[in-house]
């Protein structure tokens, strides 16, 4: 089974081209027999992510910053470029707290499952979704004696905003728009990972997502505990890429309950590589802090909720994002 778990994963994590502590969310009372567990921010909690491109990184990041354990699955050949874009800053400091587990080390894996509180899920590439195989190898019984939480992302699937203007903004702008095309693959991965989160007694959250876009930290290092500044650089096709413009101007986020959210219509040909606000897109650093957050926020047990962008050129404050997250109470 290892050796199928190796061969799987490794083709599963692609390739890819101050503090920051979150504030304590209070429990609410449950209406029913049970209350759900929460995952808060302590010396002790062990978060662990999977999946591939870049939104695994700034996963992996944020739980380090922000929970006493951290650690990421990646192929060999990726580390250093990923160590490289979960730098704090240019001299390549690291948080002391973050691993960085080489797929093949199966050993490893097991050894830190056993003590995980939370598996992140997640995947930049619209046309990828993390292999049962491997959600099943992860989350099974027999390894995971802690797990409380599966957190994935996912897409939004209702197809509203959808159509031939989206596909062709695709074809021609942008490879990574997210047009609906693969939501059959999605739905089966959601139910995958609440099968699998069921099976082991953890509860499970699903973050919808759009049209992934920027994730950095921005002009001069300004929020670090996102991608390094050398994310530019990868992702640069002109003089200025349009992921800086983008991580420059939009750091404000919305969250909607279930799959509502639509996506950028006829405007998709001009949003395919915009910087404003526009329907359809979410912002790396936005799904990747709700996925995070909602950890530690009750409501988020066994719901969906969607991530929209909003123009702004700061992030949310604490008090912002427990506000935000009301809507998963209504």
């Amino acid at each position: 089974m290892k050796k199928a778990f190796i061969s799987v994963l490794v083709g599963t994590v692609a390739s890819m081209a101050g503090a920051f502590q979150l504030p304590t969310l209070a429990t609410r009372a449950s209406t029913s027999t049970r209350q759900y567990a929460t995952i808060q921010p302590t010396e002790s909690s062990t978060i662990g992510t999977v999946g591939n491109g870049y939104l695994p990184i700034i996963l992996a990041k944020l739980s380090a910053l922000t929970h006493g354990n951290s650690w990421v699955i990646c192929p060999a050949a990726d580390m250093e470029m990923m160590k490289q874009l979960a730098a704090m800053d240019g001299s390549g400091e690291l948080p002391e707290n973050l691993e960085f587990v080489p797929a093949s080390d199966t050993d490893r894996v097991e050894t830190l499952l056993r003590d995980t509180d939370a598996l992140l899920v997640a995947c930049d590439d619209v046309d990828s979704v993390v292999d049962p195989n491997v959600i099943n190898y992860l989350l099974d019984p027999e390894k995971v004696n802690n797990l409380q939480r599966v957190v994935a992302m996912s897409r939004n699937l209702n197809g509203a905003g959808m159509g031939m203007f989206v596909s062709a903004s695709r074809r021609a702008a942008n490879a990574q728009v997210w047009d609906n095309s693969n939501a059959a693959a999605y739905r089966s991965f959601e139910q995958n990972i609440k099968d699998a989160a069921q099976k082991c007694g953890a509860d499970w959250t699903i973050v919808r997502a759009g049209t992934l876009k920027g994730g950095a930290c921005g002009e001069s290092n300004l929020y670090p505990q996102y991608l390094a500044e050398s994310y530019y650089q990868l992702t640069k096709n002109d003089i200025i890429t349009w992921q800086l413009l983008f991580d420059c101007n939009i750091r404000g986020v919305k969250l909607q309950k279930g799959d509502v959210m639509s996506g950028p219509g006829v405007k998709a040909v001009f949003t395919a590589t915009g910087s404003e606000e526009h329907e359809g897109d979410s912002s790396r650093g936005g799904v990747a802090e709700a996925m995070v957050r909602s950890l530690g926020v009750e409501d988020a047990a066994n719901q969906d909720f969607a991530v929209g962008t909003v123009a702004a050129r700061e992030i949310p404050t604490n008090e912002e994002w427990a506000q935000m997250f009301q809507c998963l109470s209504n």
